[in-house]
This record gives structure tokens, C-alpha cells and sequence, in this order.
């Protein structure tokens, strides 16, 4: 690569994520040139060359793996055979792979690969620096490996270290979660309009509540604030007893509920298909 450079720190699939993680890691400290990641495409390769241009970017996962120390897997559930087929000799026991393949476990990575194997769990607000982002060891991780990989995720938001049995609650919770957020923030927006305010005004302080409301959270619990803002047969309490009549938060208890039960679905889906297909891979 670049006449013999060799990169440290490799990125399997610069799509949104792994641009963003390759994005964190310049932000880390670490020098842009001595990162490499990989497309599927020549449309992707000239996106990733205008969003990362310090970043070596090619067509061959094999180019970027050869040498490096750190390698991000970033692709799709669906291209993890074909990937892992393609540059499994290569993850030795002096790699660290950190793996944000939603739904693969990092039994079945350890069991492809020799590499130190890490799962990580980051939301789209990553590519805000604001992100939510849980972090489990795999087989053969070492605590440094830990301390690296939530450095990288904290520099974009926060990280936490949970077993990895809890991820797929994380990924409903968290994971899911901007998707959820959107839409009460949405909901509030059009009630605004429902009561008379204009469009961008209803916007604004949509949003902004949403956020005022985030960082009131982290001093006070939920009922403190209610006790703050609802008086004795006020405006606030009436809206209150609207939501509990309507069961609002049974509903986003039951939302949280269903992604739960389709991550472990998804999960499950996902790792039948890797193991149907584990004889595919070279030996």
C-alpha cells in the first residue's frame, strides 16, 4: 500500500459506521495515514476517499488485513461469510478484531478467526461525536484490548463494558433507541401544529425539550421532575393522566419488548446461516 506502507489500523467496510470509527480513531490521536479501510465499490471508494482523504481506502480486504494490528469488521451480517472467507488466515492471535456486525457473537468470530475478538454495539449518534455505545470481550481479549476499544467509542460519545448476554437488549434499547427518539420528537412537532404553533417554532422547541429535558436526567429522577412541573389541577398533570389513560408507557415498554424478541430472532437467524455455512471458509 503507498509503496510498502503498511497501515495499523484496518476498517472493513467504510459505509456509515465504519467511517465514523475510522473518523474516532483520527480523533484518538491516531495518524490518518496509518489507517486503511475497504468498499465494496468504485462509488464507494470515491465517497470514502472525499469523507476520509488522509485514509487509504481500496477494493481488497486482504490489502488492509495483511499488516495491520487493529481491524474493524464494519460489514453487513449477510457479507460475513464471504469476508471472513476472504481474509481469515490473516487474523492471527497478534490482531485485535473489534466486530460491530449486529447479531454475531463473538463464540462464532472466535471460532473463524485466531484474532483477539472484541463486540461492540455503537449507535448512528457516533456520527454526531454523541453516540451510546456497549462493549464486550471475546475470546482471547486482553483488558488492554478493552481499554483501547472503549477509548476509541469514548472519543465519539460513551462506552460501556456489559457481558455480552445483554446485547441484544442493548441493541434494542440503545441501538434502536435515535429511531425511537425521532418519533416522539416527530409527535411532538405535529402536536405543536395541532395547537396552533407555526412549523419552525414547533420544531425547535421540540427538539429542544427533547435535550433540556436529557440533561435535567442526569441530576434528577424522572419523578423529581414530574413533582417540579405538575401543580394541583394544572396543565401539566392533565397531560399526565392523558398518557396513563393511554398507556404511553406501556407502549414504549412493549416497543423496547419487540426489538428485544427480533434481535434475538435476528441473532439466531444469523448465526444458523453462518454455521450452514462454515464449511465454505478456507482451512
Amino acid at each position: 500500500m503507498r509503496g510498502g506502507f503498511i497501515a495499523r489500523y484496518a476498517v472493513i467496510g467504510l459505509g456509515k459506521i465504519g467511517t465514523a470509527i475510522a473518523k474516532a480513531l483520527i480523533k484518538t490521536g491516531v495518524n490518518a495515514r496509518d489507517i486503511a479501510g475497504s468498499v465494496r465499490s468504485e462509488h464507494g471508494l470515491k465517497r470514502a476517499q472525499v469523507e476520509l482523504p488522509s485514509v487509504y481506502v481500496t477494493l481488497s480486504n486482504r490489502e488492509i488485513v495483511k499488516d495491520a494490528e487493529v481491524v474493524v469488521l464494519a460489514v453487513k451480517p449477510r457479507q460475513v461469510i464471504d469476508v471472513i472467507n476472504d481474509v481469515a488466515e490473516l487474523l492471527d492471535e497478534n490482531k485485535l478484531m473489534i466486530s460491530v456486525v449486529a447479531g454475531l457473537s463473538t463464540k462464532i468470530l472466535g471460532n473463524l478467526t485466531k484474532a483477539r475478538v472484541i463486540r461492540a454495539m455503537p449507535n448512528i449518534s457516533i456520527l454526531e461525536g454523541s453516540g451510546v455505545t456497549a462493549v464486550s470481550r471475546g475470546p482471547r481479549a486482553t483488558d488492554s484490548d478493552i481499554e483501547f476499544t472503549c477509548g476509541l467509542f469514548n472519543s465519539v460519545g460513551k462506552c460501556y463494558i456489559v457481558n455480552e448476554e445483554h446485547l441484544n437488549a442493548v441493541t434494542a434499547l440503545s441501538g434502536s433507541g435515535p429511531a425511537y427518539v425521532a418519533m416522539i420528537v416527530e409527535a411532538l412537532w405535529e402536536a405543536g401544529i395541532l395547537v396552533g404553533l407555526p412549523s419552525d417554532l414547533a420544531w425547535s422547541l421540540s427538539i429542544d425539550v427533547i435535550e433540556s429535558g436529557a440533561k435535567l436526567l442526569n441530576s434528577r429522577k424522572p419523578w423529581e421532575i414530574i413533582s417540579d412541573v405538575a401543580t394541583p389541577g394544572g396543565v401539566t398533570i392533565s397531560g399526565i393522566k392523558f398518557a396513563e389513560e393511554r398507556g404511553l408507557k406501556g407502549l414504549l415498554m412493549g416497543i423496547i419488548e419487540s426489538a428485544y424478541r427480533r434481535s434475538m430472532d435476528v441473532q439466531k437467524i444469523i448465526e444458523d446461516t453462518i454455521e450452514a455455512n462454515m464449511g465454505k471458509l478456507k482451512k
